[in-house]
């Protein structure tokens, strides 16, 4: 019974979860009549729903509801879509500003162009009106903004004058009205145009205030000190701008501009100029100013001077600073820069002169001189001092010692020619000269030196050859020369159309090692002249005329002929060729070398060119087939007749006897290949 009882309770459970309620209201669909008031709708019911005024069905979706088992409804809740309304287009001078979508229950507001106002309101709504999608209401207006007329003025007037409305964006412009003579002149003080223009969109309003017509005079700008850049009159009225400088080493306190104004005062107020530098530095005498950044001069700024080389404030003290003050005034002026003395040297034994100075100034030249005896140490018997620019003398003054002689110049077959003094010492310098027959070989002039050397080093005198022999219609090479050292070479030439006889040059050279020579006797110049040389069958190169003394001449035979003596011969001095001149004698052949199986016919000891003779090869006893041979035009045999035994042959002939005894087969076939090669080779000779 109690389970029964429970069975019943969960399907009575069961039976109340399975009813649904009914559906929800949606905003853009409605049940159809038919479903409409129903409270409970069981397991599985399904209702259909329609689309509410202004909506349109989505046709992908369904429009059906079905009851679950759990008590809810299944389905979608997009099955219409709103439907849109028409853009509502742009007002004149504005413009709409739309949303996402132009669909029911969205909005469009409208704004005008800048300068333009709104008439109406500026949103629009999409709704239903007798079931039709529309707007609420109109699109709103956009209309000009209006200004009130400008203001007059006194004395002046504006541009607007005769214009009988001002809309957004006009603009006037004012003047002042002329002035008699005798008048002063009138300046617009203010804004000379203004312009219509809003603050809140809705109303015009003008840009600014009218400007005034009134007398403004401004006192002539002066600042001490400085100087105007720009904007110079002869009278400054308002509006008039200048711009200022300071002269130079003056700075501007203050604007560097300034503006007349209505009030008949400069504004900002006129500049100031003050001193800020001190002035140049002043010269000093044999100084240079250092350390100098440019041309102004800043208090405190510190100037250098630096006396010149050699030169000093004091002794000892070569620099010296200058400062500018805050009153810009310099702290002193120094004195000029005095050029640096050199006492007059103190120098035992020296020469003194007539009038010498006790001291001498910085780039004085001194020349001390050593008295007769003396030299300094190292420098000769007289130098030359300069005073530094320390005080002292450059070099320093060295000591007069007794002066150092050199050994008397002995040069072997030389002359001193020249001595500057009398005797040899330290300074002496002296030239020498070379005997007849001598050439001299280093300097001709030479110096004592202070460690009693001779500098440049002693010459020495070389012997020379005597002037080379004249030849009779001939010279030498060594006309313009006056000495001929040894190893010169000198070059005889004859007159035109002689020959030279002998060695063209000679040298200077020696047989002894000590005497001097020329190595042969000078060559003649003849006239000498070969006869032509002539050679039957033949010729001679090169092809000339005339044959003088030297000259060679080569010589070759015509075809069939050999030559007989010399290829070359040289005309001589006596008139005759050397080696003589050669003959053609005709080519002949000589009789074939003997060849063991040679038949040669005819057989004789020579042969003429292109004579020929029949050969033949003995084989085995019995005569070959005959060939020829022709004697050639070089006295040789072509072809050369000749029997050659074929190594191929004689190895068959050397293996008779295994063909007799038996031989393995592989070794047989090898022999009767070569056998039948050796054939093939006598049948193509056959053929040839």
């Amino acid at each position: 019974a109690a389970v029964l009882g429970s069975l019943l309770t969960a399907a009575l459970v069961v039976a109340v979860q399975s009813l649904c309620d009914a559906p929800p209201r949606l905003r853009s669909a409605e049940l159809k009549e038919q479903h409409r008031g129903v409270g409970d709708f069981p397991y599985g019911s399904k209702v259909e729903f329609i689309c509410r005024p202004g909506y349109v069905r989505r046709v992908s979706v369904p429009n059906v509801w079905t009851c679950e088992r759990n008590g809810k409804w299944s389905g979608s809740r997009d099955m219409c879509a709103p439907k849109q309304c028409t853009y509502p287009g742009d007002p004149p001078n504005g413009r709409a500003i739309l949303g996402e979508e132009l669909t029911l229950g969205s909005s469009v507001n409208f704004t005008c162009n800048t300068g333009y106002r709104l008439l109406g309101t500026s949103q629009v709504n999409c709704v239903i009106r007798n079931g039709v999608v529309t707007w609420d209401r109109d699109i709103p207006i956009c209309e000009v903004i209006v200004c009130f007329p400008p203001p007059q003025i006194t004395d002046g007037e504006h541009s607007g004058v005769n214009k009988e409305s001002f809309v957004y964006g006009d603009s006037i412009t004012y003047r002042c009205r002329d002035v008699r003579r005798t008048e002063r002149p009138l300046s617009l003080v203010g804004d000379a145009s203004i312009f219509c223009t809003t603050t809140d969109d809705v109303n015009g309003v003008w840009s600014g205030p009218a400007p005034e017509c009134k007398v403004v005079t401004c006192e002539p700008p002066r600042v001490e000190n400085g100087k105007l850049l720009g904007g110079y009159r002869s009278e400054y009225t308002y509006g008039d701008t200048v711009v200022f400088d300071c002269n130079f080493r003056y700075t501007l306190n203050g604007s560097d501009t300034s503006t007349c104004r209505d009030n008949n005062l400069w504004d900002p107020p006129l500049p100031r100029c003050q001193l800020s530098s001190c002035e140049d530095p002043p010269n000093v005498y044999y100084a240079i100013k250092t350390r100098l950044a440019g041309n102004l001069f800043p208090v405190d700024t510190v100037v250098t001077y630096e006396c010149r080389v050699g030169h000093q404030f004091s002794t000892g003290e070569t620099t010296r600073h200058i400062r500018c003050l805050p009153s810009f005034e310099w702290s002193e002026t120094p004195p000029p820069c005095e050029r640096i003395r050199c006492q007059n040297p103190y120098i035992p034994y020296r020469k003194h002169t007539w009038g010498e100075r006790d001291y001498f100034m910085y780039g004085d030249r001194l020349q001390v001189t050593c008295k007769d005896g003396f030299a300094f140490k190292g420098y000769g018997s007289s130098i030359t001092l300069q005073c530094g620019s320390d005080g002292r003398w450059d070099p320093e003054a060295p000591e007069c010692v007794p002066e150092p002689r050199c050994p008397k110049p002995e040069v072997p077959h030389a002359a001193e020619v020249y001595k500057s003094k009398n005797d040899y010492t330290v300074g002496t310098r002296v030239r020498l000269e070379c005997d007849e027959g001598f050439f001299l070989r280093g300097s001709n002039s030479t110096e004592c030196q202070a460690d009693t050397t001779w500098a440049p080093a002693l010459p020495f005198c070389d012997k020379v050859c005597g002037p080379p022999p004249q030849i009779i219609n001939g010279q030498h090479s060594g006309l313009s020369d006056k000495q001929f050292l040894y190893g010169a070479k000198v070059t005889y030439t004859c007159e035109s159309g002689l020959s030279l006889i002998g060695d063209e040059s000679i040298y200077c050279t020696s047989d002894d090692g000590e005497n001097l020579a020329w190595s042969g006797p000078a060559p003649e110049c003849k006239a000498v002249r070969c006869p032509k040389p002539t050679v039957q069958r033949g010729r001679i190169t090169p092809q000339r005329f005339t044959f003088p003394y030297g000259v060679a001449l080569q010589f070759f035979c015509d075809e069939g002929f050999a030559l007989s003596g010399a290829t070359e011969s040289r005309c001589q001095a006596d008139g005759t060729w050397d080696p003589p001149v050669p003959t053609c004698q005709p080519v002949r052949c000589s009789k074939p070398p003997r060849q063991e199986d040679l038949v040669i016919q005819p057989m004789k000891l020579w042969y003429a060119v292109n004579e020929t003779v029949s050969f033949s090869c003995l084989r085995n006893g019995r005569s070959g087939l005959p060939s020829k041979a022709t004697c050639s035009a070089n006295g040789t045999w072509v072809p050369p007749p000749t029997c050659k035994k074929h190594a191929t042959c004689e190895r068959i002939l050397q293996n008779k006897a295994a063909f007799q005894c038996g031989i393995p087969l592989t070794e047989l076939k090898t022999l009767l290949e070569v056998q039948k090669l050796y054939l093939e080779i006598q049948k193509l000779e056959k053929e040839l």
